[in-house]
C-alpha cells in the first residue's frame, strides 16, 4: 500500500530530475507541477496514439503506458545509454558508415571541430561537404538538422566560451527539453531570467532579450494562452555553439529533433515487436520509421526499449515500457580516469566538473536509487584563481581544443522502466503506406504566435530556410470557457479532397475554417523541414464547456472521421 505522500507522487509527472524551481514559493511550484503533468500526460497519450493517419502499423502503441497511474513497486528500472558526440558525423564525414558514408573522411580535428562550430577545423561549413544519404529511405540530402546548433542532435548541446587568445574558458552542457522552459515560462517569466542569469552567469541578460517579437513591428508578441510575453526559444542567449558577454549561450536544447515529446513518441514506437527480430538496432528503426537513423541515440534507444518488451532471450518475460518518471534526458559525468584527464599542475580534473542544475544522484517515490546520474546542465570551467585554462588540460595527452573532446568521453541517458507481463506483444510488419491517407493533424498555435514564429529568420551555418515555427513545442495552447472569435492555426499532412476540411474539438467548442495555405518547417521532431497545410480558423468556447484536454479531428472531404490528436488543445475556466 503506497503512503499518501508517494500517491500523491505517483498522480503527477515529476519535473525532470525533480527539478524544484520555485523553492520558496509552493503556490508557483504547484502551478509548475499541474501543467507538467497536463503536458507530459498528453505526450503520452500521443505516443500510444502514434501515427493512424497516413502510416500503416505505426499506431496503438498500447505495450508503452503512464508511469503515474502504475504503482512503482511493480516497475524495474534500465539505463540506456550513448555517447554524447553526434553519431551521424562520424556515420557520414568520419568513414563509420561504411557504404553509406559520403567518402569523404574527415581527420579527427576536423569532426571535432565540425561537432562544436559546424564546420571544420579549416572553416569548411556543412554546404561545402557532400550531402548525404538516409541509409533507410536511400534519400540524398544536404546534412541536418538546420539551425544554430542542429547538429548536435543527440540531445545533448553545448556552447563554449574563449578567451582573446583563442583558449577555452568555460563549457556549458545541456541536455534540458525546451517543453520544461516553455512550461516554466508560462508559470512565471522572471524566474525564467533568473534561471537564464545564475545558470549561464550573465546578469547582463533582460527580460526583453527573451521574449518573442514581431519581426516587422519589433514589439513583443502577447501569448494569448498565458496574457504574457510569449518566448523565444531561440532568443539570444540560447543560440548557437559560442558564448560572450554579448550574446550565446546553452540553457535548453534547440536542435529540431531533441525534444521530450519526440522521445516519447520514439519510446512509444519502440514498443511493438518488428519482422526479423530486434538485434540490428539500424535494421529496427528502418523497419518501424521511428527517429533518425545513424545517430548514437535514436536505434540504439528504439532496440533497448523494443528488447524489454520482446527479450532476445524468449524465457525472459516480456515487459510493457515507459520512461521512468521524471522523463528527461541526463548527462553523465565523464569518464576522468579511463579517459586520462590531465592538468597542468596536477590538480584533479574532476573537481572543473560542476553540475549547475540536476543532480548526481536520484531516488524514485519509494526510496529506490534510480541507476545512472541526472544532470541537466553542467560547465566544465577551470577556476580564474589558476594560470591556466580548460584548453592546457589534456585528455589522453591530447590538449582540448574543442568541447566536443569532453562530449566524446561522457554518456547521455534515459531510464527506462518495463512492467510485467504474462502474455507477450504482437508483432507487426514494418511501418508503410497505407492506401488511403486521411488528414493527419500536427501541432496547433494561437495565431499570433504562429504567425511570429513562421516570419521570423533563423540563420544558420547550413545556409538554408528555416524560421522559428520549428523550435515551438506540441504543448497545448489554451482557450477559456465562454471565449469567443479565439484565432488559431493548425498544420496538417495528407490533406485531400477539395476545400476546406472539416475541424473538430469536440462537445462544447465549435469551428470556423477561415482559410488554407501552406508552410515550410519542421514540426518539432523531425531532423528537417517540409511543407505542410497551415488552417487558419477561429473557435467559439461554450461557456460550459468542460475543462481539460480536448483531441482535435481534422477530416478531409468525403472521408469518415478518424482517430483524434490527444491533447492539442487546452480548455481552461474563466
Amino acid at each position: 500500500m503506497l503512503s499518501p505522500q508517494t500517491a500523491e507522487a505517483v498522480r503527477r509527472f515529476l519535473t525532470p530530475a525533480n527539478q524544484i524551481d520555485f523553492p520558496q514559493d509552493p503556490t508557483l511550484q504547484k502551478q509548475l507541477n499541474e501543467a507538467w503533468t497536463f503536458n507530459l500526460t498528453g505526450f503520452t497519450q500521443q505516443g500510444i496514439t502514434g501515427n493512424p493517419w497516413n502510416s500503416m502499423n505505426a499506431a496503438d502503441n498500447t505495450w508503452y503506458f503512464n508511469p503515474v497511474t502504475t504503482d512503482p513497486a511493480e516497475v524495474v528500472y534500465q539505463p540506456i545509454q550513448w555517447n554524447a558526440f553526434p553519431g551521424r558525423l562520424e556515420y557520414y564525414y568520419g568513414g563509420g558508415g561504411g557504404t553509406n558514408s559520403t567518402g569523404l573522411v574527415l581527420p579527427t580535428n576536423d569532426l571535432q571541430a565540425l561537432a562544436d562550430t559546424g564546420k571544420t577545423a579549416g572553416g569548411k561549413p556543412f554546404s561545402d561537404l557532400p550531402q548525404i544519404t538516409n541509409p533507410c529511405s536511400a534519400v540524398v540530402s544536404n546534412y541536418g538538422p538546420f539551425g544554430p546548433r542542429g547538429w548536435q542532435d543527440e540531445y545533448c548541446e553545448w556552447s563554449v566560451e574563449r578567451d582573446a587568445n583563442g583558449n577555452i574558458v568555460r563549457i556549458d552542457f545541456t541536455c534540458e527539453n525546451p517543453e520544461y522552459w516553455n512550461s516554466l515560462w508560462a508559470v512565471s517569466p522572471d524566474k525564467v531570467l533568473e534561471l537564464y542569469r545564475s545558470t549561464l552567469g550573465k546578469p547582463q541578460i533582460q527580460l526583453a532579450d527573451l521574449y518573442l517579437v514581431d519581426p516587422v513591428r519589433k514589439t513583443p508578441i502577447v501569448d494569448p494562452s498565458t496574457g504574457k510575453p510569449a518566448y523565444n526559444p531561440l532568443n539570444k542567449w540560447n543560440s548557437g555553439p559560442v558564448s560572450t558577454a554579448s550574446q550565446g549561450g546553452a540553457m535548453h536544447l534547440t536542435s529540431t529533433p531533441n525534444t521530450l515529446q519526440t522521445e516519447i513518441g520514439l519510446a512509444s514506437a519502440a514498443t511493438v515487436p518488428r519482422p526479423g527480430g530486434n538485434g540490428n538496432a539500424q535494421a529496427l528503426i528502418c523497419c518501424a520509421q521511428y527517429g533518425q537513423p545513424a545517430r548514437n541515440s535514436d536505434p540504439h534507444i528504439g532496440q533497448s526499449v523494443n528488447q524489454l518488451v520482446a527479450p532476445p532471450n524468449p524465457a525472459s518475460a516480456s515487459m510493457k515500457a515507459t520512461l521512468a518518471n521524471p522523463p528527461g534526458l541526463y548527462i553523465q559525468t565523464p569518464d576522468f580516469a579511463s579517459y586520462n584527464y590531465q592538468s597542468p599542475d596536477g590538480t584533479d580534473v574532476s573537481t572543473f566538473w560542476t553540475i549547475v542544475r540536476g543532480k548526481e544522484e536520484l531516488h524514485d517515490e519509494l526510496g529506490r536509487k534510480l541507476p545512472g546520474n541526472y544532470i541537466l546542465h553542467a560547465t566544465f570551467q577551470v577556476p580564474a584563481s589558476k594560470p591556466y585554462t580548460v584548453s592546457d588540460l589534456t585528455i589522453n595527452g591530447q590538449k582540448i581544443q574543442w568541447a566536443s573532446q569532453v562530449a566524446q568521453t561522457f554518456f547521455m541517458q534515459i531510464t527506462g522502466a518495463g512492467l510485467k507481463q504474462s502474455g507477450k506483444a504482437p508483432e507487426q510488419s514494418c511501418v508503410a503506406t497505407p492506401p488511403t491517407l486521411l488528414a493527419q493533424p500536427l501541432q496547433i498555435f494561437h495565431s499570433s504566435v504562429f504567425f511570429a514564429l513562421v516570419q521570423t529568420n533563423v540563420p544558420n551555418v547550413m545556409g538554408v530556410p528555416m524560421n522559428l515555427a520549428s523550435n515551438s513545442t506540441l504543448i497545448a495552447p489554451q482557450v477559456k470557457a465562454g471565449q469567443s472569435n479565439v484565432s488559431l492555426v493548425i498544420t496538417a499532412d495528407t490533406l485531400s479532397g477539395g476545400g476546406f476540411p472539416q475541424v473538430s474539438f469536440g462537445d462544447g467548442v465549435t469551428v470556423n475554417v477561415q482559410s488554407l495555405a501552406k508552410v515550410t518547417y519542421a514540426v518539432p521532431g523531425n531532423t528537417y523541414p517540409g511543407e505542410v497545410s497551415a488552417i487558419l480558423l477561429t473557435v467559439n468556447v461554450s461557456a460550459s464547456a468542460a475543462p481539460g484536454p480536448r483531441s482535435l479531428w481534422i477530416t478531409n472531404q468525403g472521408q469518415a472521421q478518424s482517430v483524434g490528436f490527444p491533447a492539442a488543445l487546452h480548455v481552461v475556466s474563466a
